[in-house]
């Protein structure tokens, strides 16, 4: 099971430093609205402020409410590159698109996100928290290297052409970050390209797509630091609070996520938990059991973070609770909202936060683990 550091209450609440086995934690996907994100500590005390009482599963502090849209705008300064499209990535239909001029490459420092120097400022921050707590550690945001290709150029077939210089780039990052801060921070793998090309594929073809798409992201748990902690955060996309397709079941999500398992078993790679999103910014989590009826066939040994805290559907989030740890026939590690905070407004978030923590206290007939 993923290591856990728990936040310990103030003095209106009770200690939960030590909480029982099966204890749900609380997990935060990153981002916040933006009128909260200007400053690092007080970013980080949000999190800390809204969830007094419960576990939690690392403490984020996202550089961007817009996951990676501030990246790839970006790219229009990259020589390399010239625009296909432009757009206000307002929504997904508004995003630019590049494509590489003729006779020129990429280098991978072109493409870094930056995450090395934004962790940084991000634990000095950190340190000049005041509060009677042992915080988390810091969850680092890590896109996905083929959403990052997928979205810079528009075409799965450029994507896969392109791809190991953006793994590298990522992967630059990642490297630094975890020489210089260790096991004080956790990385989340966050990629809606995943779900997104399943929903795309022909269910006749997932076979070879589902082991195709886990052996890239396994590449990149391979060929990082072997000692980091890793979570994978899939995702629908929510640019604009809309989901990039539809919710049907769970069967893309598990399918996926059983190959991936299969993948780092021979490479000998500990499974990450995996945040698995089970609703949208437009979509209720579902209420109907055969939605949820595929987690029991997922690894018993893969650990969910179950995205599926509504704040505007509070009932249908407990009822989805019980029905996702029924067919998983066992307590989930975490709940979550299905993606970050920042296409919320700030009493939504503040809202989903508290019907977080009070799920994750939530009394079940599921067995402990």
């Amino acid at each position: 099971m993923s290591t856990l550091v728990f936040s310990h209450a103030s003095t209106d609440y009770p200690d939960t430093s030590t909480p029982c086995e099966d204890d749900r934690a609380v997990h935060f996907v990153g981002s916040l609205p933006a009128v909260l994100t200007g400053d690092h500590r007080a970013t980080m005390q949000w999190f800390l402020d809204h969830s007094t009482d419960t576990a939690l599963t690392g403490l984020p502090c996202d550089p961007d409410p817009r996951w990676i849209i501030d990246w790839l705008d970006g790219l229009a300064a990259v020589d390399a590159l010239e625009p296909v499209c432009t757009g206000a990535s307002a929504d997904y239909d508004d995003m630019p698109t590049y494509r590489l001029k003729r006779d020129r490459w990429l280098e991978s420092e072109e493409l870094s996100l930056g995450r090395a120097a934004h962790t940084d400022a991000v634990m000095a921050a950190r340190a000049q928290l005041h509060d009677d707590r042992d915080f988390p550690p810091h969850q680092v945001s890590i896109p996905n290297p083929y959403d990052l290709a997928l979205f810079t150029f528009g075409s799965p077939a450029a994507a896969v052409t392109h791809l190991p210089v953006f793994r590298q780039a990522v992967l630059d990052d990642v490297h630094i970050i975890h020489r210089q801060h260790g096991n004080q921070v956790v990385f989340q793998l966050e990629t809606p390209a995943v779900l997104a090309t399943l929903d795309r594929t022909p269910r006749p073809l997932w076979p070879a797509a589902v082991r195709a798409l886990a052996k890239q992201v396994a590449r990149v748990f391979a060929d990082g630091p072997r000692e980091a902690t890793w979570r994978i955060h899939l995702c629908h996309g929510d640019l604009g609070h809309q989901p990039l397709f539809e919710l049907t079941d769970l069967v893309p999500a598990v399918q996926f996520l059983n190959a991936l398992h299969k993948q780092l078993r021979r490479l000998r790679i500990p499974m990450p938990a995996v945040h698995i999103p089970m609703c949208t910014g437009t979509q209720a989590p579902p209420t109907d059991p055969r939605f949820y009826r595929a987690l029991r066939h997922l690894r018993r040994d893969i650990d969910v973070i179950a995205g599926l805290i509504d704040e505007t559907h509070p009932k249908a989030s407990r009822t989805a609770l019980s029905l996702v740890e029924s067919e998983l026939d066992r307590p989930v590690l975490a709940v979550a909202a299905a993606c970050g905070h920042g296409r919320r407004l700030v009493p939504q978030a503040v809202a989903n936060a508290a019907l977080a923590c009070e799920l994750a206290r939530h009394t079940t007939d599921t067995p402990a683990r």
